[in-house]
């Protein structure tokens, strides 16, 4: 009993003293990293995870990771936090990236900023060190960086138009350092139809819609077409 109360000592201390094990992968370690539209629908658990993962059946076998599990799919690990801004993503990001050790991430960041209107002419650059940071921290990651989803809320819809326009030379400032990162128009196949009633976030078809989006933008990627 001595020996078996010894043994359970010493595995709690090594995790106290090394830190939460690694998870267990079961393919291809993709990150949906974002706020609350990466997180989902709080009620009904769609996300666009809820496509992109039926979309990613047919292919390599991809395991979506991530320290919050939310969804209604098999797999709900990711990095969605609901409320969060760029800063605030920035402030985890390290610990996350240590914990996933993501091979591709999909990040969708900018609507708190925009809503919260925090410090706006900065928002791009605070977008190109989370960016930047991601690069440094997983060599050789895959980040596909999109434009925000449009808000059916007029006078906001033009702050995401206007912070939506700096993200394309945010993406080429980073590649041109020789990371993988990639802009996708999300944005530009989205429509106001999609959005839910509280002019902010997708609705659930919306969701699903995006999904649809990420993965026309992942596919090739991941095939190892440019």
């Amino acid at each position: 009993m001595r020996r078996r109360l010894l043994a359970v000592a010493l595995t709690v201390a090594a995790v106290l003293l090394v830190g939460p094990a690694a998870p267990v992968v079961r393919g291809v370690p993709l990150m949906p990293l974002g706020d609350s539209i990466t997180y989902g629908n709080p009620e009904t658990g769609v996300s666009y995870r809820t496509s992109l993962w039926q979309h990613l059946q047919t292919g390599p076998q991809v395991d979506f990771v991530g320290s919050v599990r939310w969804g209604n799919l098999p797999d709900r690990d990711n990095e969605g936090h609901p409320g969060m801004r760029i800063d605030e993503l920035r402030s985890w990001i390290d610990y996350w990236l240590v914990l996933n050790r993501p091979r591709y991430v999909l990040l969708h960041i900018g609507t708190n900023d925009v809503v919260q209107a925090h410090d706006l002419a900065n928002a791009p650059a605070r977008l190109q060190d989370l960016v930047e940071r991601i690069t440094q921290k997983v060599p050789g990651v895959t980040i596909l960086v999109a434009s925000i989803v449009p808000s059916s809320d007029a006078g906001l819809n033009e702050r995401i138009k206007a912070y939506n326009a700096a993200v394309p030379g945010v993406v080429d400032s980073v590649r041109a350092t020789g990371a993988d990162v990639r802009f996708i128009d999300l944005n530009a196949r989205m429509s106001l139809a999609d959005i839910s009633p509280d002019k902010l976030h997708p609705s659930d078809a919306g969701f699903l819609k995006m999904g649809d989006i990420w993965y026309d933008a992942l596919a090739p990627v991941m095939s190892g077409r440019p």
